[in-house]
């Protein structure tokens, strides 16, 4: 069951990208509802949310970006399909504070509610538990993202199976139909690196791969020397089609200036740490 909680998105003053944006609940108490740390609030009463089984491509981590036609993309189908439609980097937003409502379970370590959003009105009581089935998921503008092909699929544990059967299924649809970023994607298919930091941003590859990338190479080192960092800093997962419970590393090919995924990206379910 998840907690229903309705509010107001906004974007004045921040910088959402594809999977993130801030929301301000009608009822502040019913952040309490939430498992895991406690929600961090603004001094304007709003939380930066985490969507749900999803991860668009980077426009700023650490200074670096993913190539940023599909990292803007996603960020402004969020925006648009929320009913925030003005100019984001604009004097005003017209539509900031946009209506709308989210069903979340659990709040992470950084105190962002994990949450699956959605525009206009909440159908029911502020506020109670809320069972998401697969017809209410089709509706979640996290389930339209990976339809569209704009985000990657990446599942923690908790999220019930057949919710990330269904959103598997969205992002198989998408990849088989060549929408958004699927027709450039190489996290399956191996990028050429030569050790500048930079140069992964070219690529679209797994958003969690890239961020552990740009961590490892912006001290300048060795690609092959990728793995045992990897194994070093680990990813604790399973991979669902065997149940083998393993670390990120083990799933990392890397030839001389080669690196690849060798399994599907929603094959892997993550450990919250």
């Amino acid at each position: 069951m998840f907690i229903a909680i309705s509010g107001t998105f906004h974007v004045d003053g921040y910088t959402p990208d594809g999977d993130s944006l801030h929301f301000q609940a009608h009822n502040a108490d019913n952040w309490q509802k939430l498992g895991g740390h406690p929600v961090k609030l603004n001094p304007r009463g709003q939380a930066q949310l985490r969507l749900e089984g999803i991860d668009a491509l980077e426009l700023n981590f650490e200074g670096r970006h993913q190539p940023l036609k599909y990292a803007q993309a996603a960020r402004d189908f969020l925006l648009s399909q929320l009913g925030i439609r003005s100019n984001l980097f604009g004097p005003a937003h017209a539509r900031d504070g946009a209506a709308g409502y989210l069903l979340s379970r659990n709040v992470d370590k950084y105190r962002r509610p994990v949450a699956f959003v959605f525009p206009g009105d909440l159908d029911g009581p502020d506020g109670e538990k809320v069972l998401l089935d697969t017809l209410l998921l089709r509706k979640s503008i996290n389930y339209q993202l990976l339809q569209a092909g704009l985000v990657y699929p990446t599942y923690y544990e908790g999220l019930p199976a057949a919710l990330r059967e269904e959103l598997t299924q969205a992002c198989r649809e998408a990849r088989n139909n060549r929408r958004g970023f699927w027709p450039q994607d190489r996290t399956n298919l191996g990028v050429e690196l030569d050790g500048r930091p930079g140069q992964v941003g070219k690529f679209i590859i797994l958003p969690k791969l890239f961020r552990r990338l740009v961590r490892f190479l912006k001290e300048g080192a060795d690609l092959q020397g990728f793995k045992a960092y990897l194994e070093a800093n680990p990813d604790p997962l399973t991979l669902l089609p065997t149940g083998r419970r393993a670390h990120l590393a083990a799933f990392i090919q890397v030839e001389q200036n080669s690196l690849m995924l060798t399994v599907a990206p929603e094959d892997l379910v993550f450990v919250e740490q």
